[in-house]
């Protein structure tokens, strides 16, 4: 009985044993076979694998930058300038004076002879062109000068006659839209005499006029009952220091001072029509009369827009401008 109950208790512990020792053969490939040289592994007498080393990420490289391209500096090319025609403008504007030079430098005869000729042909030139340039004047009305102011001394006498009356007709015209300052005192020996002048011209034009003197009393030499004020301000807002002066006022606002000082009338009248034609008083036919010789003028916007057609065709110079020099006529 004895031997059989201790067979009962080892036999559980071998199968346990024998158990454990084929669990731990299944678990690692490699065996310590003195578990007891082995002591520091302590009670777990199989080795572990070792863990595979964790992997680093590597950055990709850098690309080094491009090399900066190599330009070739190659040296311009000489130009071979441009042969200039014998006898052309340019050929005189570089060698006449060469030429002038090398006669007066050595006044043989061959150098002298070269020189007479040079400038006989340069002469013939400047003749050949004025011939041309009279003969479009002659047979192209647009290019005709005479037709804005006659040269013949019968038909200018006639012309300024005519401009003259034309110029009266617009100044005159000018009296229902505006009126005369005129600027005197009693004391200033000019004023004496610029008063008829004023006067007569303002009844030939049908003007309103205005007398102004520093006090409003009537100088002693004004006739008739033309109105006289006092000075409350309007020669320092005008800036008028020197008496007898004229303006042209447009009411409500527009005042244009004419002269300061004695002026004759006919110098009166010219500076009254262009002070009116300023005002805008002067328009459409009645302008083109008093203004003849503006007839056929390009004005600046006519250059500028035949400037602009010709940026895109070359040609359009000479049809451009008699189409433009046509409008103003």
């Amino acid at each position: 009985m004895h031997g059989l109950s201790i067979r009962r208790v080892l036999l559980p512990i071998l199968a346990v044993a024998l158990l454990g020792t084929a669990v731990a053969q299944q678990r690692t490939p490699v065996r310590n076979d003195n578990i007891y040289k082995a002591q520091e592994e302590g009670w777990f007498w199989y080795e572990r694998e070792p863990e595979a080393p964790k992997e680093e990420k590597k950055e990709p490289p850098k690309k080094a930058p491009p090399m900066p391209s190599i330009i070739k500096l190659e040296a311009p090319k000489e130009q071979k300038p441009p042969e200039i025609e014998p006898l052309s403008v340019k050929w005189f504007q570089q060698e006449y004076l060469s030429v002038i030079n090398t006669a007066i430098d050595d006044p043989s005869e061959d150098n002298v002879r070269n020189y007479r000729y040079a400038t006989r042909v340069m002469l013939d030139k400047a003749s050949n062109f004025t011939r041309q340039f009279q003969k479009q004047s002659l047979l192209d009305p647009l290019l005709d000068e005479s037709v804005r102011s006659p040269f013949s001394s019968g038909m200018r006498g006639s012309f300024q006659g005519w401009t003259f009356e034309s110029k009266r007709k617009a100044t005159r015209a000018m009296n229902k839209k505006a009126g005369l300052w005129v600027f005197l005192d009693d004391q200033c020996p000019f004023c004496a005499m610029q008063y008829p002048i004023v006067s007569r011209m303002a009844k030939e034009l049908d003007f309103e006029v205005f007398y102004i003197t520093p006090d409003g009393n009537r100088p002693s030499w004004l006739m008739g009952n033309a109105p006289v004020l006092k000075d409350a301000g309007q020669s320092k807002t005008l800036r008028i220091g020197i008496r007898p002066a004229v303006a042209l006022v447009v009411p409500p606002a527009k005042i244009t001072v004419l002269t300061q000082g004695l002026l004759s009338q006919d110098l009166l009248e010219e500076r009254l029509l262009v002070a009116g034609d300023a005002a805008g008083l002067i328009t459409g036919q009645e302008r083109k009369n008093a203004f003849p010789e503006e007839r056929g003028i390009l004005t600046p916007d006519d250059i500028k827009s035949l400037g602009s057609e010709m940026a895109k065709d070359k040609g359009a110079l000479t049809p451009g401008a008699q189409k433009r020099i046509e409008q103003r006529y």
